[in-house]
């Protein structure tokens, strides 16, 4: 006779794994946090303490103890996900997927090791924001002053115009340049010619290549008040010189004119490689129907890279802050680097760099990464309320 099956039954077999795997879990997040809190505790208690103080065996010993119990605990966590009974079949096909992709792996392992490297231990750095740095203590022993930068920054006299320079600069030219390449890369869909498609593709993607440092050297050469081309033609005939590089005023065309020139060609490349996914068989359609080019470009290819316009708009749109550097940087001259030209990554170029106050600088800098991750978010979030599409 056959016991029937329950549903408390079920659940009573399914408690040992579900077990199991709260176990594993809790123990991976318990061991993250103690090495966390040790390396958190570490930084603290050197800053706290300071160079001439420090005593390891003070103060070092039981944030290493803590950190080897967290590896300690990470690695016999990984042992019984891997060996306890119930949690076989899971581990099993873990182990087959890895050894099964090996060779991919590996190529993704040197990657993501560059990744970690140079892109999150760095990141520990970030306590420079907080602390009073000395070259001589360095950066973990170096007395903590919570947020003086901060407030520091904030009540110099040059914080609101820099700011504001930033914000003006990065919306502005999000708005002017932003819509260029897109039209472009429509307006190349409708050539008929090949060759003379992928001529011109040629054509506006080498500016791409040329520094900002050449690009400067092209901008003096030709308008130069003493020496430039275009301002001895123009001398020559009669007619006054253009300022272009020292003029306050003219400052801002300056900077989106160049951005367009340089930037706007190689930006198709993504629109351009959305618009080739398009079926074709909708402009087909479309034609057999009586839409004419326009219509077609309206109602089926916009809506078709729709995606790609709404993601390329959201990085855009979180690194409005983060003003374009090196343009600026080489664009700027005596008459304007204090003025229209100084925004946030200028002037903490200047304070670090330039005076080596490089705790100021960095808090600076953490400011406007902040703010630019917040606009990454609320942008995300208000495109896809609008339009459905999202990037996360």
């Amino acid at each position: 006779m056959q016991v029937p099956v329950t549903a408390s039954s079920k659940e009573k077999t399914k408690d040992p794994k579900q077990r199991s795997l709260r176990l594993i879990y809790a123990g991976l997040i318990l061991s993250a946090l103690m090495l966390a809190g040790s390396g958190v505790w570490y930084i603290a208690v050197t800053g706290l303490v300071g160079l001439k103080k420090w005593d390891f065996d003070a103060y070092g010993v039981r944030p290493m103890i803590l950190a080897v119990c967290g590896g300690a605990l990470l690695i016999l966590t990984l042992l019984c996900y891997f060996v306890h009974p119930a949690l076989r079949n899971r581990s099993h096909r873990l182990a087959l997927d890895l050894w099964k992709d090996r060779y991919r792996y590996s190529l993704i392992l040197p990657g993501l090791i560059v990744v970690f490297v140079f892109s999150y231990m760095p990141m520990y750095g970030i306590i420079l924001g907080f602390k009073d740095y000395k070259i001589k203590s360095g950066i973990m022993f170096s007395q903590w002053v919570g947020t003086y930068h901060f407030e520091r920054f904030f009540r110099s006299p040059v914080a609101g115009q820099t700011i504001w320079n930033t914000f003006f600069i990065g919306i502005t030219q999000l708005i002017i340049t932003f819509p260029v390449p897109i039209i472009l890369a429509l307006l190349m869909n409708e050539l008929r010619s090949t060759a003379f498609r992928r001529t011109i593709q040629t054509i506006i993607y080498l500016p791409h290549f040329i520094s900002w440092v050449i690009m400067y050297s092209l901008l003096f050469s030709l308008f130069s008040i003493t020496s430039g081309l275009v301002n001895k033609l123009l001398m020559s005939l009669g007619s006054p010189a253009i300022n272009l590089l020292s003029d306050p005023n003219k400052f801002y065309g300056m900077l989106y004119s160049t951005s367009i020139w340089k930037e706007a060609g190689w930006g198709t490349i993504i629109y351009m490689a959305a618009i080739a996914g398009v079926d074709q068989e909708m402009y087909e359609a479309a034609y057999l129907d009586g839409a004419n080019r326009w219509q077609q470009c309206i109602h089926i290819t916009l809506p078709s890279i729709a995606f790609a316009i709404t993601t390329m708009l959201i990085l855009n749109v979180g690194s409005v802050m983060g003003a374009n550097f090196d343009q600026i940087m080489n664009l700027r001259t005596a008459a304007t680097q204090t003025t229209v030209a100084q925004v946030i990554d200028t002037y903490v170029y200047d304070m670090g760099v330039g005076k080596g106050q490089y705790d100021l600088s960095t808090a600076i800098g953490l400011f406007q990464q902040i703010v630019n991750c917040i606009l990454l978010f609320v942008s995300n979030y208000v495109v896809k309320k609008m339009s459905g599409e999202g990037f996360f």
